[in-house]
């Protein structure tokens, strides 16, 4: 496992790959870097809750499952930060990209197909990485206020 500050740059480097590759119109580079982010994404919301298992949670599908499970309960931060339509976004971009990559040699795609998955998947994103975050900081919070509270 690495450290946070290197999961940090690796992060800021993927980032920073993703512009690159959608400005550059690389746009199967970008779509599987979007996939390894929402991944991350996922993963990290897991962790944070502590409900991550590495060997449950082994893919995107269960990890967005187990997400989706903790968004059921009325009071938790994922029912309040993770909308049903951004889960279920995440579930059909992920099927769209894995359609197209299993058809990138057998089928004709054309390069607008590849760029709306691209840029769709870029949104997604946008919003889980902000959604995770907000997650991430009401965990830490509560979790820093439950410390206090034991002093």
């Amino acid at each position: 496992m690495i450290d946070n500050n290197q999961k940090y740059l690796n992060y800021k480097e993927q980032t920073t790959r993703l512009k690159k590759a959608l400005q550059n119109e690389f746009y199967i580079e970008a779509i599987a870097i979007e996939y390894a982010i929402m991944e991350d994404r996922l993963e990290s919301i897991l962790r944070h809750e502590g409900v991550f298992n590495p060997e449950k949670h082994s893919t995107l599908a269960r990890k967005l499952a187990r997400v989706r499970e903790l968004r059921r309960r009325k009071n938790s931060l994922e029912n309040k930060y993770l909308s049903e339509e951004l889960l279920d976004s995440i579930a059909e971009w992920k099927e769209q990209r894995n359609a197209l990559f299993h058809a990138l040699l057998k089928l004709q795609i054309t390069t607008e197909q590849v760029r709306g998955t691209a840029e769709s998947g870029n949104l997604i994103v946008k919003q889980l990485t902000s959604k995770a975050t907000s997650i991430r900081r009401q965990l830490e919070k509560k979790s820093s206020n439950d410390r206090i509270e034991q002093k």
